[in-house]
């Protein structure tokens, strides 16, 4: 009979691997070394009298070939029993697939806050007779003279012809196009529709497609809580494959997983690479090449670090912090000028009801 290794020990060893190799190119550092990644050529592109896993074959200069991981699979007599951790093993693996292949595409592998709403207001042009000229939703699809736009302006566009056409500041401009229209940043925008272009080998997540990649690792974490071979391996596997996670992404996204020790696993590497970008963006302010290339390229490289500074912030910021669990223990606070007690949010003896204040 095996005996379960705690999940504090298991994440100790394997955070000694990953502190030891994010030293170097942090994702490829952390998945580069695992027993089960390969570089692999996708379906499709493999040549007569190649190997499995395309060490024979060679891509075209400029494509990079994606690193692939896999997950241990239980031995087939177990798997009625295993059919749900199963379920999660497949799922993790299409979309990390997905995930690595964009980024060896030179791809933003994911979009945690872009759903498939946003894509529709990005792709989908709806009837002209919907809206009135005036409106900025019409403007944003259709040109004065009626004729529908190749695709919608984007919300600096847009900003721009309402704050000319209007005699309004830019700051009103911007303000009236998010209050009033559906328009998107160019860079989500040009996003969306190059992910609808994209083959779907190489499709970058969004918002649904992200949150099941975490529900899916999760699955895999808690259903490998054993001491078995596979289950050990499929733990250290996942503790990776979550860090790197952390590492793709540029802007400031809170953790996704349920699980406690992914969710310090993610955190931890999400907010060590946006201090990184920050630090890669002063070296970049400073360098003479910058500064020799002109002002643009200096302004450049100041923007990206502001940008990386302004995500650190939003990790730091208390709304990015849960709301404090009130336990059993008594709080006291000054309500009206006067001293109250407070035991699960209310005074005692007080009559149940909704709490009038929050305590944080």
């Amino acid at each position: 009979m095996s005996v379960p290794i705690p999940a504090s020990v298991q994440v100790k060893e394997a955070a000694k691997a990953i502190s030891a190799a994010v030293s170097a190119s942090p994702v490829d550092a952390l998945l580069g070394d695992l027993p089960t990644a390969h570089r692999a050529l996708p379906i499709g592109h493999r040549i007569a009298g190649q190997g499995c896993h395309g060490t024979q074959a060679t891509l075209q200069s400029g494509n990079a070939r994606p690193v692939r991981i896999r997950f241990v699979y239980f031995p087939r007599t177990e798997h009625d029993r295993r059919a749900s951790c199963h379920r999660h093993l497949v799922v993790a693996e299409i979309l990390l697939g997905r995930v690595l292949a964009a980024r060896a595409a030179g791809l933003r592998p994911m979009a945690p806050s872009l759903d498939y709403a946003a894509e529709a207001r990005a792709t989908l042009r709806p009837p002209q007779h919907m809206f009135h000229p005036a409106t900025l939703e019409y403007r944003r699809w259709y040109r004065t003279d009626g004729m529908p736009r190749a695709q919608p302006l984007t919300r600096e566009a847009l900003s721009l012809r309402l704050a000319a056409d209007g005699d309004l500041s830019m700051k009103e401009a911007r303000s009236r196009v998010a209050r009033r229209s559906h328009a998107l940043p160019a860079s989500d925008q040009a996003w969306l529709i190059n992910r609808r272009d994209t083959p779907l080998a190489r499709r970058p997540l969004n918002q649904a497609e992200y949150l099941a990649l975490a529900e899916a690792l999760d699955g895999v974490w808690q259903n490998s809580a054993g001491n078995s071979v596979v289950e050990r391996a499929n733990r250290r596997i996942v503790l990776r494959v979550v860090a790197a996670l952390g590492n793709l992404l540029d802007e400031y996204v809170a953790s996704p997983f349920k699980t406690p020790a992914l969710s310090e696993a993610f955190s931890e590497h999400h907010l060590a690479h946006l201090r990184q970008s920050i630090e890669d963006s002063r070296q970049a302010e400073s360098d003479s090449g910058t500064l020799l290339a002109g002002p643009k390229a200096w302004f450049a490289a100041k923007t990206v670090r502001m940008r990386a500074e302004h995500q650190i912030g939003l990790a730091k910021s208390p709304a990015a912090i849960p709301a404090m669990q009130l336990s059993g223990r008594p709080v006291v606070a000054v309500v009206g000028g006067h001293l109250h007690t407070f035991v699960d949010g209310r005074r005692p003896g007080a009559r149940p009801g909704p709490a009038h204040a929050t305590f944080g």
